[in-house]
């Protein structure tokens, strides 16, 4: 937790919503079911992005340009998986999202993100 309440809130929905992407793929549920999911993913990220860049410009944080390029690189790497899954079977794409990194998403918020939100809190920003 950041302390950011709003930004809080969206980190969590965003890590349930990833959660529940996983667990569609792993139990092999349709491509229709997948697609949809990934969707609902990038609109609530970037519904995410907007809040948070929008709070890093009220509060003068001076990483607000590499941040949101950051954020531009993981939109473009949800969007992939959509045309992932257009290029290969069910099973490779499995295979393939197994190893696909979680991992970035998740130290983001651990890190650049928090960094984001102590600066908020900081300047009493909210």
């Amino acid at each position: 937790m950041t302390g950011v309440t709003e930004i809080d809130l969206q980190h969590q929905e965003l890590v349930n919503m990833l959660h529940r992407l996983n667990d569609a793929v792993k139990n092999s549920e349709s491509r229709e079911s997948i697609y949809r999911l990934i969707d609902d993913v990038i609109t609530y990220t970037r519904l995410h992005f907007e809040t948070e860049e929008r709070l890093m410009v009220q509060s003068g944080y001076s990483g607000t340009e590499w941040h949101k390029n950051r954020h531009d690189e993981l939109i473009k790497d949800a969007l992939s998986l959509k045309e992932k899954l257009d290029c290969v079977g069910e099973q490779m794409f499995t295979d393939w999202f197994n190893h696909w990194p979680f991992a970035d998403v998740l130290a983001h918020i651990q890190y650049a993100d928090q960094q984001v939100e102590d600066h908020i809190i900081q300047r009493g920003v909210k």
